[in-house]
């Protein structure tokens, strides 16, 4: 009878340690698809010709985000709506689409891969956006418009992985441009 105690005993201990290990066990799993989220602006007013941060969390399942070389490829930044040829570019992995005139910016992530059994990967990007500039109406260049004016815009951003998995396309909130000539 003490002797089956002891093996209960000892059977009840080892099912413990087991789920606690399992409980410590903090990695996450998530969709293969990365999935993108807004975390701030270091500002949402600027002048004409400042520069900002974005600030995005990510979640990828597959732990496959940045490409490892970096190519060239042109394509017409402006034409996103009628030409999605510069999402297809096989190394840029963020992308960043100017709501007035759907003109992109892509940029190269560095190289991101899990590791272990589960390869999940999450985090934060930091988007350093250069040359805030006002745009007149129907005109993708920067236009310089009267003083006192002000401009505005709404971006979308999209992350790509290296299986080609595109994130959901995040909706910024608006940025206030004090425009000057």
């Amino acid at each position: 009878m003490q002797r089956k105690r002891n093996w209960t005993s000892l059977l009840v201990i080892c099912c413990a340690l087991l789920a606690f290990l399992w409980a410590c066990d903090t990695r996450k799993s998530f969709p293969i698809t990365p999935v993108i989220d807004f975390v701030s602006y270091s500002k949402d007013t600027v002048a004409q010709g400042d520069s900002m941060q974005i600030v995005i969390s990510f979640t990828d399942g597959d732990g496959d985000i940045g490409f490892s070389d970096i190519s060239s490829k042109s394509c017409d930044v402006c034409a996103i709506k009628s030409d999605s040829s510069c999402l297809q570019h096989p190394t840029w992995s963020l992308f960043l689409i100017d709501g007035r005139d759907s003109c992109l910016e892509f940029f190269q992530l560095p190289y991101f891969s899990g590791s272990g059994k589960n390869q999940s990967l999450e985090g934060e990007i930091t988007i350093d956006k250069y040359n805030m500039c006002c745009k007149k109406s129907g005109f993708t260049a920067c236009t310089a418009l009267s003083p006192g004016i002000s401009d505005s815009t709404k971006w979308y951003v999209v992350l790509k992985d290296r299986s080609g998995h595109f994130s959901n396309y995040l909706s910024l909130p608006s940025v206030h441009i004090t425009c000057s000539p």
